[in-house]
């Protein structure tokens, strides 16, 4: 199917500087691609870089050239290509006979790449020269863009002027077309592989397919992009009825008093069309950037498929590697996936009645939440074992890394699997323990539960954010796990008990576990919480006192022999938070 053609806008978009609105041509007005894909003529940008700007005008990206010249850009010749083709279509136009003076061209030469006359197309069908020709009439011509190609013109070498460019040097240092000549001169192929010439078609036909690659990527996330926006509008529509709603109330409730209220009321409107104002322009400015981003894709994907078009092989590999770090950039662009800032804007009622004039002064306040869920923090333990209470911690913060002091209901619910609720828990309150930290306790049942991967927080009773986790849970019943422990043997380590797989390991205690119980004391403490994170088991039982390992390492001044019915290396990882290894 043919792509339709707005001669008008792909003149605007692709032929014009956007500075001094002038066509595009091959001398002084020459186009050159910035790494953001625009293109300025080359007298204008060359203005530009003189007054030390470095910005694109379209898109207020910044550029950075190394040694900064007009001819540092990329020189775009496809846009000639272009021109002709736009030339045939515009039709207050006269395309004058590229051969001869003040004649009108009816046909034009493919292999020329020229415009020709009648006079002149009868010279193509009767030379010899001119007898493999391609010749087409520029009025059977159908104007669509999967014609471009038709009018694209031979690239040229720059130092053998006569000849086309007809390969590529895909050396690391080259990476641009050559001519044969070139091959056989400053591009000769050496054993150190600094020149590698290759068919340019090939080549060619290389970069097309990873830049297509590349653009399907870009598209994907300039969808993504749309939905933003999509969402970013519903917010701004909601937040607008929520402001309206708002003020609705704060009228219904002041009409009690108007007199006595008027000021806290129209302090509490005023608060309110600030609040709107504040969202409004922080949304706004996102959509502005989303949007701006939308179009940045957009217009790549345009630049692409238009100088794919021209199948200028030359012409397009001057131009890939700029082409493709633009699409690069797109890609690797980070974006927030969520709008900035929330729609809700509400009125908390104060105390009415016969102590209005007291409250006065603080009756009523305006209601909102910045909290935006991609910067919220929840500090989970990595194990947990049955029956022992633990504190669940979730942070907030709005866009800007700012913790939130603003009171608001925090719940949260755990989940087993992605998709199942842990209803042996329910739904868990959070308490506010100031600077925008909550805090909530919480105690797993021995009900066959083995991990929690998921934790879903609720603000104000909505959907606000899920954490993924692999938080482990330990049963109380696998504390039992039994280690042999001499509590007779003497400090020298030389008096050993034999492992089961015929290594030692004797331990003594470390002096941070002496600060906790006296000399020689087996007294009643519990582990630390990580002690164990080592192992598959809770902690250890020491034969035959029937006291555990932790508890034995107490003892400041016992020397220990451990005969180690586990994995010798799971025991050291124990023994090296908690005692000296000998």
């Amino acid at each position: 199917m043919s792509t339709a053609v707005n001669i008008e806008e792909l003149k605007k978009q692709f032929l014009e500087c956007p500075i001094c609105n002038e066509l595009f041509n091959d001398t002084d007005r020459h186009p050159r691609v910035l790494p953001c894909l625009h293109s300025y003529c080359y007298t204008c940008l060359k203005k530009l870089i003189e007054q030390s700007k470095y910005m694109c005008l379209l898109c207020k990206s910044d550029f950075f050239v190394q040694n900064v010249s007009v001819d540092s850009f990329s020189k775009d010749n496809t846009r000639r290509d272009l021109l002709d083709f736009v030339r045939v279509g515009d039709h207050k136009s006269v395309i004058q006979c590229d051969e001869c003076v003040n004649e009108k061209s009816i046909s034009r030469c493919k292999d020329c790449s020229n415009f020709i006359c009648k006079s002149c197309l009868a010279a193509h069908k009767t030379m010899k020269i001119f007898s493999d020709h391609e010749v087409f009439a520029l009025d059977d011509f159908e104007l669509s863009m999967d014609h471009v190609s038709e009018f694209r013109h031979a690239g040229m070498c720059s130092i053998h002027h006569k000849e086309t460019l007809t390969l590529f040097c895909a050396g690391p240092e080259c990476q641009t077309p050559i001519c044969y000549s070139c091959c056989l001169t400053s591009h000769m192929p050496t054993d150190n592989k600094k020149h590698i010439t290759r068919d340019i078609e090939e080549v060619y036909t290389e970069k097309v397919t990873s830049m297509i690659e590349k653009k399907a990527k870009v598209l994907k996330t300039e969808k993504e992009l749309v939905g933003l926006s999509k969402s970013i509008n519903e917010q701004l529509n909601i937040l607008a009825q929520n402001a309206e709603t708002t003020k609705t109330e704060i009228e219904a409730i002041f009409e009690i008093a108007v007199e006595m209220l008027q000021r806290r009321r129209d302090l509490l409107i005023v608060n309110t069309d600030k609040l709107k104002r504040d969202k409004n322009t922080l949304l706004k400015k996102q959509d502005s950037e989303v949007i701006n981003f939308i179009e940045t894709i957009r217009y790549a994907c345009r630049f692409l498929d238009q100088t794919v078009a021209t199948k200028n092989h030359s012409a397009f590999l001057l131009l890939s590697k700029t082409i493709s770090d633009r699409l690069d950039h797109l890609q690797n662009t980070n974006y927030d996936i969520q709008p900035r800032d929330s729609n809700l804007i509400s009125f908390t009622k104060g105390n009415i009645g016969a102590e209005l004039q007291r409250f006065v002064d603080t009756v009523g306040k305006i209601s909102s939440s910045s909290a935006f869920g991609p910067k919220t923090k929840v500090t989970f333990p990595a194990a947990i074992e049955t029956e022992e209470d633990f504190d669940i911690i979730v942070e907030i913060f709005d866009y800007d890394d700012a913790r939130l002091s603003e009171e608001m209901t925090i719940t949260c619910v755990l989940f087993e699997t992605a998709d199942v609720p842990l209803t042996s828990v329910g739904e868990l309150s959070f308490t506010h323990i100031g600077d925008g930290k909550y805090k909530a306790s919480c105690q797993i049942m021995d009900t066959g539960i083995q991990r929690i991967t998921k934790v879903e927080v609720m603000k104000n009773g909505r959907e606000f954010y899920a954490v993924e986790l692999k938080a482990m849970i330990k049963k109380k019943s696998e504390e039992l796990t039994k280690i042999e422990l001499d509590v007779n043997s003497s400090d020298d380590d030389t008096d050993q008990t034999e492992s089961d797989d015929g290594s030692y390991l004797s331990a003594c205690p470390s002096e941070n576990l002496q600060e906790d119980v006296s000399r020689n004391s087996f007294a009643e403490v519990k582990p630390e919480e990580n002690w164990y994170e080592f192992v598959d088991v809770p902690y250890f039982t020491v034969e035959p006192e029937g006291k555990s390992v932790y508890e034995a390492f107490k003892d400041d001044d016992l020397g220990i022999t451990v005969k180690n019915k586990m994995k010798k290396k799971k025991m050291k990882n124990i023994m090296r938070e908690h005692v000296s290894l000998l």
